[in-house]
């Protein structure tokens, strides 16, 4: 069930492609299928970073486990590769937000991840 929500003030030209080119690279570098992967691309009206308007971005992922130090450094290196080709915005205009989420706080086929691991 990993996420991927990037939000910014610059879009993508195609945006369905660009999702597209995301959600492959972030399976691979999250290490999960991409059958259970979510991309959304946001953007917003204003993104400030360090008081400047040039193109930013933020990037929440989430992930029950596959948040690991080591995990996260390489998928934030291949992910802002591309947002740096796809919206200009450099790797010094952004932020990743890693979280660890437990089973049992992901709803799904009308459970929880918790209970499907149990089966």
């Amino acid at each position: 069930m990993p996420l991927l929500e990037i939000t910014s003030a610059t879009a993508p030209k195609d945006i369905k492609s660009f999702t597209k080119r995301i959600s492959a690279t972030f399976s691979e570098f999250i290490g999960k299928p991409e059958s259970l992967c979510v991309v959304t691309f946001t953007k917003v009206d204003s993104l400030l970073y360090s008081g400047s308007d040039e193109p930013g971005f933020i990037a929440k992922v989430g992930s029950i486990g596959h948040i690991d130090n080591d995990r996260n450094a390489k998928l934030t290196d291949a992910v802002t590769k591309v947002l740096e080709e796809e919206l200009g915005a450099v790797h010094d205009r952004g932020y990743f937000v890693f979280t660890d989420i437990p089973p049992q706080n992901i709803g799904y086929k009308y459970t929880t991840f918790s209970n499907l691991i149990k089966q």
